[in-house]
């Protein structure tokens, strides 16, 4: 069912983005775009390609927690994994276990661990959307712009900065849930095979997999600065989505655009695969419409924003992916599904 769900939503948010355009008139949105200034367009690829180098430091930074990587080495394996995450009908989860062969196959990591550290930098990336999201919506609560939905904003707003508070407090005892000897061995049962050994799952395995993110980052010193990159990297998507709007001639309120990226992109990830493509495109485009912009342009500048990133993330990580392509290929083109991880001679 999840393999049938997540393409019918891929064809519902092109169906709704065809339909979008089409009650507004192609032509009429067609000539907006075609009209859209290329200076200001091109210059919209740079904060997309700010997102990776705040990326690869944030990243960098969690990784020295246990053994240091080089920033470009860690930065291209990110490109390498967004590009299977936007190609791929994987929810992210490719992306992690790429970077994670990466890591193995180049650096000597041992496999479980260094999917672990993945995991780490992709939770809280999704922590710091949150905090963003949530900041977003307190702020735009007061702006005029929010009309009847003030309320609605702002609920919502403190709803996601309370579960944050509450999920950094909980994160000891979750820690302390996972390492339960009991637990561990009937968690262990779902763990993919690919992270097995010959005589069967490590007693350890889940320490490694969850440990980079509950042990090592879970300090406030380390947890803080990690989920602060992760929406600082992320905001760059709305200034983006800003220029590509000043390319069309429209100046909104950068503080509009936030939400309304911050909610596309949300929807995406919750809700589409292959990168959120169809979901985001028509999330941004209703909301844009929905809070100012005018329709052409807002279903213009969606469709073209997501052309300029889609157009950085594939070429930036298909550069990354084709320099690796004798660590990735093996590991990713129909192995056996019970087969075990290649050794390494490092004891990690």
């Amino acid at each position: 069912m999840r393999r049938l769900l997540r393409p019918l939503l891929v064809v519902a948010g092109l169906v709704a983005v065809v339909w979008t355009v089409y009650s507004l008139d192609p032509r009429r949105v067609w000539s907006v775009a075609i009209g859209a200034d290329p200076f200001w367009l091109a210059l919209s690829a740079i904060p997309i390609l700010l997102r990776f180098g705040i990326w690869g430091i944030k990243w960098t930074n969690m990784l020295a927690r246990y053994r240091r990587v080089p920033l470009a080495t860690a930065t291209r394996y990110i490109a390498a994994g967004s590009f299977v995450n936007l190609t791929t009908p994987t929810a992210k989860i490719a992306g992690g276990l790429v970077r994670a062969l990466l890591l193995q196959r180049q650096r000597g990591w041992n496999l479980p661990l260094a999917y672990g550290w993945a995991l780490a930098d992709q939770v809280t990336n999704m922590l710091g959307h949150a905090l963003l999201f949530g900041v977003g919506l307190l702020a735009f609560s007061m702006h005029p712009a929010a009309a009847s939905w003030k309320p609605v904003f702002a609920t919502v707003g403190a709803g996601t900065l309370a579960l944050l508070a509450i999920g950094f407090l909980v994160r000891h005892p979750v820690w302390a849930w996972v390492r339960d000897p009991a637990r561990t061995e009937t968690l262990g049962r779902w763990v993919p095979r690919r992270f097995a050994g010959a005589d069967g799952v490590p007693p350890d395995l889940l320490d490694r997999v969850f440990g980079p993110l509950l042990r090592d980052s879970s300090s406030p010193r380390a947890f803080v600065p990690d989920i602060l990159l992760g929406a600082l990297a992320f905001s760059t998507l709305p200034v983006a989505n800003a220029l590509v709007l000043r390319a069309l001639g429209v100046n909104a309120p950068l503080l509009v655009i936030t939400v309304v990226v911050v909610l596309g992109y949300l929807a995406g990830n919750l809700l589409g695969a292959w990168g959120g493509i169809g979901v985001t495109e028509a999330a941004l485009a209703t909301l844009g419409t929905h809070f100012g912009v005018p329709a052409e342009a807002a279903a213009a500048g969606a469709l073209l924003h997501r052309a300029v990133f889609y157009t950085v993330v594939l070429t930036c990580g298909g550069w990354s992916l084709w320099a690796e392509r004798q660590v990735i290929p093996e590991e990713l083109s129909g192995a056996p599904a019970g087969s075990s991880p290649t050794r390494t001679s490092s004891p990690v």
